[in-house]
């Protein structure tokens, strides 16, 4: 018998499963489920359960009833228990073993539960790509025990769940939600699509359509089709190499009717038996994983698992029928295991033996790329080996940290003072392509101004700049400042520990994703493994710099609508490459440096998206020079390039502000309780609820049954309640043992009064008898306190009761009188949140690093900022953010002090792109439509575009002196705050507000509505903005309610 491993030691025996390690441990302080993983003993089946205490605790709100479609175990799901060891939690997770939560939620908590099969699109074969995708669209056509097409689907959404499935490059993963009572029936419908599945000819049609659909929906992305187009070069090198196998990145992995039945039918392949085929080698209980969380007890859930998914078989289904071609396939992407069915199995899938996907021919190259909207981007990508296996210290995370900011001293920094870039990112990314078993893709992307198009070579030149740099620390005696690496541990220590609590079928699909075959977390670690850093390994990063982050090993892309826009060239038939098929890897004329679109010959043509493009090789020289310039060396001190500062927004303090003393927390609060009381000469128990608790005198007000309210002095201090373990049916006394009282059911912690009284009229609630208990009106002090209220300042604040974390928010919504007068009043308005964006950037990235964030935009009566975060720096983040935003109050016509004159021009580029870019999606362009017929003042992206055509910076300074002439603000400040941090709040809005004047009420702009005639039946159609978009969107309209 294997060992139970430590924390979960209090389950049930249970000879079906074997016991992995414990995750309880690695849990957050905030986290209050519990978790088990287990492998079925029967098939291999690796699975983690969760339990969501929360939902346990509130199961009041759940209708458990059984239903003849339904199992036995409906009936009564849960078992309600105080005692952590039956759901095989940790007893010292909290201070007094109790199941007392921090997280609460505003409504119903689903069930849910995800499978991933370690099978996707790399695995698809030649003659039929897109085979994982179409596999996964069938498997929801029915199955033997659930027969019904969409059955599953429709008992889900009967049932307030929904269900979806995204197959990814080397896995697919299938997840779904449901109410609480019907879990069981849901788990198993959806765990026999790795049973029995129908996969019946008659649904082939309508499936391939709806693949056929998420193509052309994916068609005018030009993200997807510069990823296509990688995948296109790849195809182009196995080519000039005369390579049989090709690399699988070259593969089509959307999928569409082309590839799945015209290829297929062309080449006498029978699908549904490829179909059959791929299903048979890839869904098998050994290649796959389940998680799970419900309001269940652990054993329970793993009951439920057992009982729907051991009838997976643990290995592939071999049709001794197929051809020697078919397995040998087959045999050759199949994951090898060894140690299966136990913790210490160890996966490799063939994928990684493919190694890099790109060879010298399509590296050290210049491709310019006309994109579907007007743009101007630069991607770096370097093809570097696979990181899974550097889980711990993350050296990627750790280079794109350096090489991706935008504080002072970045490369973002110096390239926006030569006006050439506008914004960048740098990092691997999470899908397939960019992270695989094979290999991963580190890319540097960069939003670029028109001018910084022609200055690609010295852009590129300044990131290889960065790198020496990087590498001259790295060979320095002292290495890299050791501070960074400490900052980034720091933070994201933080971030994970306070992070937001995620809904339900979010969680298990995030675990699932860590459970894929190649990833090489440790079973202990899959809780925690992937947000934070353990180990500091320089080693690793300088390997990385030195190795891998060179001229030679990166690939260079330029997309610009200065080469032209898609809709500008003719329309392009979709074709699938086929092994007959030769493309060109060199454009026939130009060359990298002088390219002119005029005199470079016709462009290159991606076959499947159609992506036009011009491909050169970068010169000799060039390539030296950026070689010479990633030499370990110091930056030029004209490039002003430098390591980041250090932090000052790393949260310091971390308390939780105490809560008034006349209204703060107590066990009792917001307990039912029942009561005897005096009536006439006898003595009768009456219920109420526990509404205000008194710090100072120790009292209760109890709210009765009649709305009465009364104050009751407690016989018990609070450090005594703090021993009582269970406060269900615990009695007391309050007055001096006066009056007995005894507790009936507690509170839900965040919710209010609970209303439960333990006698019949809680029944004929339930029963629809009686409407439900009117809860008592919350005291004023925790409903949002007007703390100011002027012309120009109207200030709210509410102290965090719920959360209970060290985190805020501080909500200004600023009302101009003139804010939206004319389209250029609201261009220019929208030009300046884009300005204050831009001056920010240095100051905020910092604060965003750290978790603390802002928001500027602008609303149909002005402006709204929103800052928030950690509450320990939000006062320094919001005097800085309000100091910006009210110098534009300036009636001098020129820039204030803190926006750079040079920026002005490259931030109105933007905003010309941006309208010009507008409606470019059918589904948008409907609802502005609909919006600007029914409302006169909201402008067109084309009146606003043509009203700043000319736009100058004294005209935009005066626009914007008229538009913040008299302003109104209304704030909220809420959370971990209290009224001293109110004032400080208050004084640092005012400060801000000191160059502006108030604005009456009468004075604020109208929001209006245009009042449609009950009779009329308007229609407007309209084409798309883009003549090669292949969507149509519709909406309908319908207006209701009085004219208010």
């Amino acid at each position: 018998m294997p060992p139970r491993f430590e924390g979960n030691a209090g389950c049930q025996q249970n000879d079906d499963v074997i016991l992995g390690p414990d995750l309880n441990a690695s849990r957050t302080p905030l986290d209050k489920k519990l978790y088990r993983q287990i492998i079925l003993k029967k098939n291999g089946l690796r699975v983690i359960l969760i339990s969501d205490t929360v939902a346990m605790n509130h199961q009041d709100n759940y209708e458990y009833c059984s239903d003849s479609d339904d199992d036995d175990d409906d009936v009564a799901m849960m078992e309600n228990s105080n005692e952590n060891d039956e759901m095989g939690g940790d007893e010292d997770h909290s201070d007094d073993g109790s199941e007392d939560d921090s997280f609460e939620d505003d409504g119903l908590r689903k069930a849910a539960a995800a499978v991933v099969v370690g099978a996707g699109s790399f695995h698809d074969p030649s003659c039929a790509q897109g085979m994982a995708h179409f596999l996964e669209h069938m498997l929801f056509m029915g199955t033997s025990k659930y027969p019904g097409e969409n059955e599953y689907s429709l008992f889900l959404s009967k049932n307030s769940g929904c269900d979806n499935a995204y197959t990814e490059l080397e896995y697919t993963l299938y997840h779904m939600e449901v109410c609480q009572e019907k879990f069981s029936k849901a788990l198993d419908m959806l765990s026999q699509f790795f049973v029995s599945p129908l996969m019946l000819q008659d649904a082939v049609d309508r499936e391939l359509n709806a693949i056929e659909s998420e193509f052309m929906l994916s068609k005018n992305s030009d993200e997807c089709r510069w990823q296509q187009l990688l995948c296109h070069d790849c195809i182009v090198q196995s080519q000039a190499e005369k390579k049989n196998e090709k690399h699988p990145f070259s593969s089509f992995t959307w999928g569409n009717i082309e590839s799945l039945k015209s290829i297929p039918e062309k080449n006498g392949v029978n699908m549904m038996k490829e179909l059959q085929k791929f299903y048979n080698r890839h869904y098998y209980a050994q290649n796959m994983s389940v998680v799970v969380i419900g309001a269940y007890t652990l054993d329970k859930l793993e009951k439920h698992v057992v009982e729907s998914f051991s009838d997976v078989p643990a290995l592939p289904r071999i049709d001794l029928s197929e051809c020697e071609a078919i397995d040998q396939f087959y045999d050759a992407r199949a994951i090898k295991r060894v140690n299966t069915g136990t913790w210490d199995m160890i996966a490799r899938t063939p994928i990684q033996d493919f190694g890099m996907p790109f060879q010298a021919e399509t590296l050290g190259r210049i491709t310019r790329i006309v994109p579907v909207k007007d743009r101007h981007s630069l991607s770096i990508t370097w093809q570097i080996s696979p990181q899974w296996k550097n889980w711990k210290s993350k050296p990627c995370d750790y280079i794109a940290h350096l090489l991706g900011h935008e504080a002072q001293g970045s490369l973002l920094s110096a390239l926006k003072k030569r006006s050439w870039v506008n914004s960048c990112s740098a990092g691997v990314g999470t899908g397939g392509y960019e992270s695989a078993s094979s290999h991963a893709l580190f890319c540097m992307q960069l939003t670029l101004s028109t001018e910084g198009v022609s200055y690609w070579a010295e852009i590129v030149k300044h990131v290889y700049i960065y790198i020496g740099m990087l590498r001259y620390y790295c060979k320095s005696k002292d290495g890299l400042p050791s501070w960074i690496f400490e900052e980034l541990q720091a933070i994201q220590k933080l971030s994970h520990q306070f992070e937001d609590e995620t809904t339900s079928v979010d969680l298990v699909e995030y675990i699932a994703e860590s459970l894929t075959p190649y990833n090489c977390l440790p079973p202990e670690r899959l809780l925690d493994g992937v947000p934070l850093l353990f180990e500091d390994d320089p080693n690793v990063v300088e390997d990385l710099l030195d190795n891998y982050f060179t001229p030679a090993n990166a690939r260079v892309d330029l997309m610009s609508s200065t080469f032209g826009r898609s809709g500008d060239f003719d329309d392009h038939v979709t074709h699938i490459p086929s092994s007959g098929d030769h493309y060109a890897i060199n454009s026939s004329k130009g060359d990298a440096i002088t390219f002119h679109v005029d005199t470079s010959g016709e462009p290159l043509i991606e076959p499947i998206f159609g992506s036009r493009y011009w491909s050169h090789i970068i010169p000799e020289e060039i390539i030296k020079d950026w070689n010479k310039t990633m030499q370990p060396q110091m930056p030029p001190t004209e490039t002003e390039i430098s390591l980041p500062p250090m932090n000052p927004f790393i949260p310091e303090k971390f308390d939780l502000k105490e809560l008034p003393h006349d209204d703060g927390t107590h066990p009792l609060l917001f307990c039912s309780l029942k009561v005897c009381v005096p009536v006439g000469k006898k003595k009768a128990w009456f219920p109420c609820t526990a509404n205000k608790f008194d710090g100072i005198k120790n009292r209760m007000l109890l709210g009765m049954e009649d709305g009465e309210e009364n104050w009751h002095s407690l016989d018990l201090s609070v450090d005594e309640f703090k021993n009582v373990q269970n406060l269900k049916d615990f009695e007391g006394t309050f007055d001096e043992k006066k009056i007995k009282y005894k507790v009936i059911a507690v509170a839900k912690e965040g919710e209010g009064a609970t209303m439960k009284y333990g006698d019949e009229s809680d029944w004929h609630v339930e029963d629809g008898l009686h409407f439900p208990h009117i809860p008592p009106p919350l005291p004023e002090s925790r409903l949002p306190c007007l703390l100011v209220n002027t012309q120009i300042l109207k200030l709210w604040f509410l102290q965090d009761r719920k959360f209970k974390r060290p985190i805020g928010e501080l909500r200004i919504k600023i009302a101009c009188a003139n804010a939206n007068k004319t389209p250029l009043h609201k261009a220019c308005a929208e030009l300046m949140a884009l300005l204050l964006h831009d001056a920010s950037t240095e100051l905020c990235y910092l604060a965003s690093v750290c978790e603390l964030h802002n928001e500027i935009q602008t609303t149909d009566v002005g402006f709204a900022l929103r800052i928030h975060g950690f509450d320990d720096k939000i006062p320094a983040l919001a005097k800085a953010m309000l100091s910006m935003l009210f110098s534009f109050c300036s009636d001098i016509p020129e820039l204030p002090e803190s926006i750079n004159e040079h920026r002005f021009e490259a931030c109105l580029e933007i905003l010309r792109r941006r309208y010009r870019n507008s409606g470019m999606n059918a589904g948008s362009l409907c609802s502005n439509i609909r919006l600007r017929c029914l409302r006169s003042n909201l402008w067109s992206s084309t009146e606003k575009l043509n009203s700043v055509e000319t736009l100058t910076m004294k005209e935009f300074m005066v626009t914007m002196a008229h538009v913040m002439t008299k302003v109104s603000t209304e704030c909220l400040h809420h959370g971990n705050f209290d009224k001293s941090d109110a004032k400080t709040a208050e004084d640092i809005i005012l400060e801000g507000l000191s160059v502006t004047k108030g604005m009456q009420k009468k004075q604020h702009p109208k929001q209006e509505v245009v009042v449609l005639p009950q009779s009329a039946r308007n229609k407007i159609v309209v084409p798309t903005i883009d003549p090669k978009e292949p969507n149509t969107a519709v909406e309908v309209y319908f207006q209701c309610g009085k004219d208010s």
